[in-house]
């Protein structure tokens, strides 16, 4: 391990210091809570806010005996205003029952309820969590405008309570908290899938989230961000509120939010939007249970990524080609930046995101002049889509250190804030930030940004952590910053950036068949035509063959000489070239195409072997057979847009001459209709029917008539 990783595995057991003098949130009891009450598990329906109270009220059912309390039930709130004028009142008449109700959520249509209340026992006592008066889930649907067709959780049980749900925002999931069997401690988090129309058997969280106490009020954004409740995490006192996210590899360590969330005393049922800027949440911090509305102000982060540095620097390689030892010839990379290095293997670095394209070339050192291009390739080179910290790695204690996260890359992610964590217990906001450190140390700089998703105008958050060293001397920063440049140069071109990097590899010799290609000296190229006549081709002329080739993808004219098998025969003439006077001379090699004559003239044998396959006995409609040797007529007519084809249709003498002429041209309209079904212009094909007019073997034979019974596919233009 070298000593940069170190660095790196130095940041992951620095303890964050709390500040003490920053608060994250600000918080205020909302004004419809009263001292008289309990309020709490409050969840958003609309312009509503759906809550548990044991508050009185005039349809509300009869008061426990213990203390004259009203049972729990669910109430609701329009969302205030500045006049307040809003009262709560019971949310549903159809949802009372002689229990304890509530809490509740809510599917993202608002037409499914699931709410917890007393399942059916004669002990009736006040607490929402009694284990002597146990809980279930409820469900219930919205039929025109009432709350119907209650039934119950089917995982419900009189022996343990059910309770606490929560649907996620995707309706796949229902959390809820119980002390069923099997659990780590007092009551655990579990969650069912819906699948199939019904949910699943509970699944228990695990021990990263549920402890031997007692685990509850889970709540998830659509951001898949995790609140519950907790007496067994540590934290501040009784029940705290913490947060978790569900990662590939499974729960992250539960974070514990910051006061004035989280207090000495119970607080939980927090809930929020996906971005964590505002919600509301429960404590009883002031004798009762109340809700509470927050706000953030400085967003807490955690599980951030740790940055990565964005990679400019790649190594690119080749084979040697076999057979050039002899040969005075050296390799060359030569990268549309301007650079020109040589080597097989060479290491390079670009100057930043874009389009760039590489090639090999085999120099003739004789002339410096490109003998040959063994491999070219185009790549686009792209930032880490990230957050990004743009600083020093390493400062000196009370050096004022500028940290700039405007070189963030998240396409599609429209940032309103960058949040600044410097490790040190200091928090800021801003885009461009200066900070400095009073002791020396390794410290997690972290970054957030806050914002929207543009396409659906979804708020999120996203950070990044990145280690900075601060020393307490020059040079012990040297040396520090010494050891990290050489752990890079041990480490090389980060080749995992090729991730987020698409190169193309748009030729490489060795991906050519041998066996398909030929080596040809070209003389010069042009964009425009030059007749074979010209006075420029007087030192050749009577000496070699010119050949003209236009490449129709680079849209120019090759005038060539010569034809190889090998490369290493070419040399001679490409040398003897130079020589003449043409020193931008280079060798170039050729792919042998079969042409669509070439083709055909298979196709045709092909098809004459399923000569009484193509067709039914005196039928026209073309078979299964023949779809897949039609679809290579297809393909070169695609391929070659100026031919045009006549389908010529034949038969033997069985049957009338007229009735002969008849089928054939039937026949040789379906494979017309067919090849048009499949994007082929009408006007570039004639379908002829030749009855048995044309016999090319005996029809005395049934093998002669199978011979005379075919489709003949013929180039009328070449």
């Amino acid at each position: 391990m070298n000593r940069y990783r170190i660095i790196i595995s130095l940041l992951l057991i620095i303890q964050h210091i709390i500040s003490q003098g920053q608060e994250h949130y600000t918080v205020k009891r909302v004004n419809f809570s009263t001292n008289r009450s309990d309020e709490f598990s409050p969840v958003i329906l609309g312009n509503k806010i759906v809550f548990c109270s044991n508050r009185e009220d005039e349809k509300s059912r009869t008061n426990s005996e213990r203390d004259k309390k009203g049972l729990f039930n669910i109430f609701s709130i329009q969302k205030q205003d500045s006049s307040n004028s809003y009262k709560p009142e019971l949310f549903s008449s159809n949802l009372i029952s002689p229990y304890n109700d509530g809490p509740v959520t809510f599917d993202t249509s608002g037409n499914t309820i699931v709410y917890s209340r007393n399942v059916d026992i004669k002990s009736i006592t006040k607490e929402i969590f009694d284990r002597n008066n146990n809980l279930g889930l409820y469900i219930a649907t919205l039929d025109k405008g009432e709350w119907t067709n209650i039934k119950p959780f089917r995982y419900n049980n009189e022996k343990y309570s059910t309770t606490t749900p929560w649907l996620s925002p995707d309706g796949k999931y229902l959390y809820f908290a119980s002390d069923m069997p099997g659990g780590y401690g007092g009551t655990d988090l579990y969650r069912s899938e819906y699948v199939n129309e019904d949910w699943t058997e509970p699944e228990n969280l695990g021990e990263i989230i549920n402890t031997k106490g007692n685990e509850l009020y889970p709540s998830v954004n659509s951001a898949g961000e995790l609140f519950f409740a907790s007496d067994g995490h540590p934290g501040l006192g009784k029940k705290d509120i913490f947060l978790s996210i569900e990662t590939e590899n499974g729960w992250i360590k539960p974070v514990h939010l910051d006061s004035p969330i989280n207090s000495k005393d119970d607080d939980f049922s927090l809930i929020t939007d996906n971005a964590f800027t505002s919600g509301y949440f429960a404590s009883n911090r002031n004798g009762s249970d109340d809700i509470f509305e927050f706000e953030t102000l400085i967003p807490q982060l955690y599980n951030c990524d740790t940055l990565k540095k964005n990679q400019y620097c790649f190594e690119f390689w080749d084979d040697k080609f076999p057979g050039l030892d002899t040969l005075p010839v050296i390799y060359e990379w030569e990268f549309s930046d301007g650079v020109k290095l040589r080597g097989l293997v060479v290491q390079h670095c670009l100057p930043g995101t874009g389009s760039y394209k590489a090639k090999l070339n085999i120099i003739d050192n004789s002339t410096s002049n490109t003998f040959f291009t063994q491999s070219s390739m185009e790549f686009e080179i792209s930032d880490f889509e990230q957050p990004y910290i743009s600083s020093r790695d390493a400062f000196l204690i009370k050096e004022l250190m500028e940290f700039d996260g405007l070189s963030s890359n998240l396409p599609g992610f429209k940032i309103e804030e960058y949040i600044w964590d410097f490790g040190d217990g200091s928090f800021t906001t801003g885009a461009q930030v200066n900070h400095t450190y009073n002791r020396s140390g390794v410290y997690g700089v972290k970054l957030g940004v806050s914002g929207y998703y543009e396409a659906y105008k979804e708020k999120g958050k996203k950070c990044v952590i990145k280690p900075i060293a601060i020393k307490s001397d020059n040079q012990s920063l040297a040396m520090y910053l010494a050891g990290i440049e050489s752990a890079k140069a041990d480490e090389g071109p980060d080749d995992a950036k090729r991730d987020t990097s698409k190169i193309n590899q748009d030729f490489s010799l060795f991906d050519v068949n041998p066996e398909e290609n030929v080596f040809r000296v070209e003389v010069l190229s042009s964009e425009k035509k030059i007749m074979l006549t010209d006075t420029i081709f007087n030192q050749l002329r009577n000496v070699y063959e010119i050949k003209e080739y236009y490449l129709k993808d680079d849209s120019i004219y090759s005038y060539t000489v010569g034809e190889y098998s090998s490369l290493l025969s070419s040399y001679g003439v490409y040398k003897d070239i130079v020589n003449r006077g043409f020193t931008s001379a280079k060798v170039k090699t050729y792919i042998l195409a079969e042409l669509p004559t070439e083709v055909v003239t298979k196709i045709n044998l092909d098809f004459a072997k399923l000569a009484n396959a193509n067709f039914e006995f005196s039928q026209s409609e073309l078979s299964e057979n023949s779809y897949e040797i039609l679809d290579k007529i297809v393909k070169i007519l695609k391929d070659n847009p100026d031919l045009a084809m006549e389908i010529a249709a034949h038969t033997d003498n069985t049957g009338s001459f007229e009735f002969n002429a008849a089928l054939s041209q039937k026949r040789a309209e379906s494979i017309v209709n067919y090849l048009v079904s499949k994007g082929i212009d009408k006007l570039r094909l004639v379908g002829k029917g030749y009855g048995e007019s044309r016999p090319i073997s005996s029809n005395s034979t049934e093998e002669g008539r199978m011979k005379n019974r075919r489709v003949e596919f013929l180039i009328l233009n070449k």
